[in-house]
């Protein structure tokens, strides 16, 4: 038994530090000197911790200012539309009912729009606006939703136009500074690894065997993850993007940005 690989760089930033914290909960209640990797456990510390703290500036980045209130207003637009269709599945006229029960469905498509990462909302809300100006016009008109519709679209052009103007040069330091500190929080990490590893192989498994077979539990969790990320890209035709960004509305940290 080894403790398994992990394709680190590939992790979105608050996945990154979830393992990263799952780690470091599980050496501490094992113990590090009962596992015997005080010394390098110690130098691991404080590139976590210089982590943590880079993270937190990212998540404070991405969910202060005028991104966060766009975002809600984007947000009020989006509900509003869900309920207004919604009231329209009872309306007595029979033409309205009809126009509601199809608009409906294109709405359910999209899932819980206004709670979707930042990046996806954004992907989300325009092709409902195409969809709305397009093949569900109609519907659209009989519902008389045109101006919910072209509302939706000013805000969701908004909201893109401040989240690109965000990425300034001090942003752009900010996630500079959690690429370079998860850099050496992977060499501590790897480090730390290297000695379990070999530890077992001489000694045999009995002192590792219950924190290797934890940690191989949250390592599977987080490889199937990636591995679904990875079948959701190919199925859509997008590239991996290796520029580490926040993972989050609240931080989504990678590629993709959540709330």
């Amino acid at each position: 038994m080894e403790i398994k690989s992990i394709n680190l760089p590939t992790l979105h930033n608050e996945e990154h530090f979830q393992i990263q914290k799952e780690f470091k909960e599980l050496v501490e209640v094992n113990g590090a000197i009962k596992l015997n990797i005080e010394g390098v456990f110690n130098e691991y510390l404080p590139v976590y911790a210089k982590e943590e703290e880079a993270l937190n500036l990212v998540r404070k980045s991405a969910n202060t200012g005028p991104i966060e209130l766009a975002d809600k207003d984007r947000d009020e637009v989006v509900n509003g539309l869900t309920a207004n269709v919604k009231s329209q599945l009872k309306h007595f006229d029979e033409e309205k009912r009809a126009a509601a029960a199809r608009y409906k469905i294109l709405l359910d498509q999209y899932g819980d729009i206004a709670n979707k990462p930042y990046d996806d909302e954004t992907a989300a809300i325009h092709k409902l606006v195409l969809d709305s100006r397009g093949s569900f016009a109609g519907d659209v008109s009989i519902l008389t939703l045109t101006d919910w519709v072209n509302v939706l679209d000013t805000k969701n052009l908004f909201f893109q136009s401040l989240k690109n103007d965000r990425h300034s040069e001090a942003a752009k330091k900010t996630l500079a500074r959690m690429k370079t500190e998860r850099v050496d929080v992977d060499a501590a990490y790897k480090k730390i690894i290297k000695r379990v590893n070999a530890l077992i192989v001489v000694n045999g498994p009995a002192i590792h065997d219950g924190f290797v077979r934890e940690l191989n539990s949250r390592i599977d969790k987080i490889t199937n993850t990636l591995a679904q990320r990875k079948g959701r890209s190919k199925k859509n035709g997008i590239k991996n993007n290796p520029e580490i960004k926040t993972d989050n509305k609240t931080g989504n940290t990678g590629d993709t940005e959540q709330k």
